[in-house]
């Protein structure tokens, strides 16, 4: 039993993990008496139980005193418990690409006009309450939904500025990535921030004069004046019919926000690519043979551009998760991977030279990646030369990270006889005189077994099957 980093800010909840994964992993929440009786009356609520079967909120019940889990919740002090269907794998805001925040922050807006319409609210709206079920978002933090008084203001309108709009808008506006600021400030981005990117003419951009602009400038004469840092909520009254009509210009300004990709190469990945058309039909039937055999229960795809192998993977595992530093990459599969229902894959945005760690309080409240859920197989194609060259990784500590996964590996070494190694190291200095096939070998042998290798590109490619030595 293990209490999960993040949950701790509710004071109404809290929660739990039991198992360790494998099909194994429950997920508890421990409620106080009151958050308990509100609850249980939201699960009999026809709005809730639609959308439950429309898979927009995570699956919850009552758990029996009697059950030793419930138990084991109760001696930590809460009143009752109860269980939500397990997420597959566990992500955060500043790892999504544009289309996935966007996508999100349409559920969120979704559930609270739901929620209004039936005499409830959403107190909060963070996107740390989402997490996906493949590309598809679901809502976890059920205690969130309370029920709403009569002209109840509504006090995750700055939140969700700060976490899903301004974000958004940055990033669709001013062509500014969200994801290094999300990750640098977990409570968002507030408006007295953003409106220093917003000057000049870029303050009259859509939805910037409302939801940047003027709160910034109420919040800033407020603390002229000595007082809070922003208005209170507590007296302000909102009607039904302003709250939705809030609602529905915020659904539609965030439907309307795109962004311009950038030149990179990646996403045009199937039409780019260096290899003749045998050699690329051999890389991808050496990596369907090995993952048909295996069958993983969680893959990851490292460097995985707009998933073409992610897809190959996701055919023979029960969940993959593709993960490439390239924004427009990340974006083109997750559109596409939604479009095409595939719901057994989690496109994600990361260097990969510098994955997201532990943070928030003790470094613990987000889990760093590779702290989350081990993988049973990993993808590392055509990766490396990247880690050595642009990011200047030794291939000694490249191997060693690889086998601290502890999990089967199909790796590809691009040798420096290929083109696409001499592109990028064209402009450096250093030689990178570890960066030989040889080395790489050798480092590999110190650390896994190579149960199948094959040559590609007349050599100047090896795809190898690896199995970490020593592994329990």
């Amino acid at each position: 039993m293990s209490a999960v980093g993040g949950s701790f800010k509710d004071p109404s909840g809290r929660v739990y993990r039991f198992g360790d994964g494998a099909g194994g992993r429950r997920v508890v929440r421990g409620l106080t008496t009151p958050a308990a009786a509100s609850v249980e009356k939201l699960l009999e609520e026809p709005f809730f139980r639609r959308l439950l079967a429309g898979g927009n909120v995570v699956e919850t019940h009552f758990l029996c005193a009697e059950e030793p889990i419930a138990a084991a919740v109760k001696d930590m002090g809460w009143a009752s418990a109860v269980e939500h269907k397990s997420v597959d794998f566990l992500t955060w805001p500043y790892e999504w690409p544009f289309s996935m925040l966007k996508d999100a922050a349409l559920l969120q807006l979704h559930l609270l006009g739901t929620s209004v319409r039936s005499g409830w609210v959403l107190k909060d709206a963070t996107p740390f309450n989402i997490q996906w079920m493949g590309t598809r978002p679901v809502f976890i933090d059920i205690p969130s939904f309370v029920p709403r008084e009569d002209g109840e203001y509504w006090q995750g309108y700055r939140q969700f500025c700060s976490m899903f709009l301004i974000p958004l808008m940055l990033t669709a506006h001013l062509g500014i990535p969200y994801q290094p600021l999300l990750r640098s400030r977990l409570e968002g981005i507030p408006p007295e921030e953003a409106v220093r990117y917003f000057y000049g003419l870029r303050r009259f951009k859509k939805g910037v004069p409302s939801h940047v602009w003027f709160p910034a400038k109420v919040e800033g004469w407020m603390r002229r004046r000595g007082g809070a840092t922003r208005p209170s909520d507590s007296g302000r009254k909102q009607p039904e019919t302003a709250l939705l009509a809030l609602l529905d210009g915020l659904a539609r300004l965030v439907k309307g926000l795109s962004y311009r990709p950038s030149m990179s190469d990646w996403p045009r990945y199937s039409d780019t690519h260096s290899y003749g058309e045998g050699d690329f039909e051999r890389k991808m039937t050496f990596v369907e043979n090995h993952t048909s055999t295996r069958r993983p229960r969680l893959l990851w795809d490292l460097g995985a551009n707009t998933g073409t192998f992610s897809r190959i993977a996701a055919r023979h595992s029960e969940l993959v998760v593709a993960v490439d530093g390239d924004h427009e990459a990340v974006d083109v599969l997750y559109r596409e991977a939604r479009k095409g229902g595939e719901q057994n894959i989690i496109p994600l945005l990361m260097d990969l030279a510098n994955p997201s760690p532990g943070q928030g309080w003790a470094g613990r409240e987000r889990a760093p990646f590779v702290g989350r859920q081990s993988p049973d197989m990993a993808l590392c194609l055509a990766l490396i030369h990247h880690l050595r060259v642009s990011a200047n990784v030794p291939v000694s500590l490249v191997t060693e990270w690889l086998r601290s996964l502890d999990a089967m590996v199909i790796v590809e070494f691009v040798g420096r006889d290929d083109e696409m190694f001499a592109k990028l190291a064209e402009s450096k200095r250093d030689d990178f005189a570890d960066y030989t096939s040889e080395n790489f070998l050798s480092e590999v042998e110190r650390r896994f077994t190579v149960e199948d290798r094959l040559e590609l590109k007349a050599g100047k490619r090896e795809m190898l099957l690896l199995t970490p030595k020593n592994a329990p």
